[in-house]
């Protein structure tokens, strides 16, 4: 860890976000201890490329799959399910 004067400064614009840190780090953490530990446990946005790969490959396997299914158009199922007049048959 870099000494203090070397890290970038902290600011808020949330004096709720302020009023927690300062709270937080009255056991002697540092400000910066206390942010990347709430950091490391957040969700990563975005997959990494490989499971984001994976995920594509997955996805394309099941359209391949599901593009053989005799699935009828909307109009086909119309016309199969209702009369002229938009009645059940």
């Amino acid at each position: 860890m870099q000494p203090r004067r070397a890290q970038q400064p902290i600011s808020f614009r949330s004096d709720k976000a302020a009023a927690k840190l300062a709270v937080l780090t009255r056991g002697g953490r540092s400000q910066a201890e206390v942010i990347e530990d709430a950091l490391d446990r957040l969700p990563d946005p975005l997959p990494p490329a490989d499971d984001l790969a994976a995920r594509i490959a997955r996805i394309d396997a099941i359209t391949r799959i599901t593009s053989t299914y005799d699935i009828p158009s909307m109009a086909e199922f119309d016309a199969e399910t209702y009369d002229e007049h938009g009645l059940p048959r």
